[in-house]
């Protein structure tokens, strides 16, 4: 599989929850394992791949602190932290991509951009709503539905993407 697809699949399956009564089955471990692998092998493309694998693997500690963590402090540290490390991937990550794209490839680089933008701001005004809370009037349950359909963008990208160039070493 092509490493961009490879990286696709896997921010595919971050965003993947399975939810079984009381039980949650989260995919997040496999995600980022499959997100670094297919960064691993672009690294050479550019220095915005190193970062996204670099970001992908410490997103991959942060939730396996997460996992493991008995302690609440750290978790809610751990949590802050990976949101964080998981906005600067989509930015690394878009970046890598506009890099490479060529004067014909004017759409992807147009979505490239709004993606690179819209992901974490979106993200940002949900946590920031959710610990100030938002004004009177404001509907707020909109942005995790943005934020979800961004990011599926971002992985039908990749993938695209990925059977047009060839990123591998």
């Amino acid at each position: 599989m092509p490493p961009l697809r490879l990286a696709a699949l896997g921010l595919v399956l971050v965003l993947v929850e399975i939810r079984l009564g009381s039980l949650t089955l989260s995919l997040d471990l496999v995600g980022w394992v499959l997100a670094a692998m297919g960064m691993n092998q672009l690294i050479d493309s550019g220095k915005w791949f190193l970062w996204a694998r670099n970001l992908a693997i410490t997103a991959l500690v942060l939730e396996l602190v997460l996992l493991i963590s008995p302690l609440a402090a750290i978790n809610v540290l751990a949590d802050l932290l990976l949101r964080l490390t998981v906005l600067a991937f989509v930015f690394a990550l878009c970046t890598a991509l506009l890099a490479r794209l060529g004067k014909r490839d004017r759409g992807y680089s147009t979505t490239l951009q709004i993606l690179r933008v819209l992901i974490p701001v979106v993200t940002l005004l949900g946590a920031v709503f959710a610990v100030l809370g938002a004004p009177a009037g404001l509907p707020v349950g909109w942005l995790y539905p943005i934020q979800l359909a961004a990011t599926v963008v971002l992985a039908v990208l990749m993938w695209m993407l990925g059977s047009r160039y060839s990123y591998s070493r």
